[in-house]
């Protein structure tokens, strides 16, 4: 269990190193709303449940959005879609047809913040973000798409484990 923690650590600090990855101070999940894809409205401590989770923040019509959801493939990822919340920045119809193209992410969570409401409280900087939830504690993210994917593998997989 301890190896696994400094591992993380250790491929976030080398992540931060190539200018992607950061590990952040320990903070709660914000509050906030979000829509599901039916126009339910969420709040964000109903989101997580206990252990790790990954919250996906994309936008649709966007290369490197497309990029990072094709790479999140179950072969590669097999736990990703059970612990993933996807959040789109647009609407719950824009979601959907995210949510339709990429099937190995169809049984995550997925969510609309059309108003990037979500986006603003939780201090994203760009998008794709992942950000590493732990008991809706956030602990570190990874803006984009690491170059080597390999290491995004490696830290995406080792989370979940």
């Amino acid at each position: 269990m301890m190896g696994r923690r400094y591992f993380v650590i250790f491929a976030l600090l080398l992540s931060l190193a190539m200018g992607v990855g950061f590990a952040i101070q320990p903070t709660a999940l914000p509050e906030f709303e979000l829509s599901t894809l039916d126009g339910q409205a969420v709040k964000s401590l109903d989101l997580a449940g206990q252990g790790h989770w990954l919250l996906i923040c994309v936008q649709p019509n966007h290369q490197f959005s497309e990029r990072l959801l094709k790479l999140l493939k179950r072969e590669d990822y097999p736990q990703v879609a059970a612990n993933a919340i996807v959040v789109v920045l647009g609407t719950a119809e824009e979601a959907k047809v995210l949510k339709a193209a990429y099937p190995d992410l169809a049984t995550a969570r997925w969510y609309a913040d059309n108003s990037r409401n979500a986006f603003s409280k939780l201090k994203l900087h760009g998008v794709p973000v992942i950000v590493g939830l732990d008991k809706k504690v956030m602990l570190w993210n990874i803006n984009g798409v690491l170059p080597d994917l390999n290491t995004e593998k490696s830290i995406v997989n080792t989370w979940l484990q």
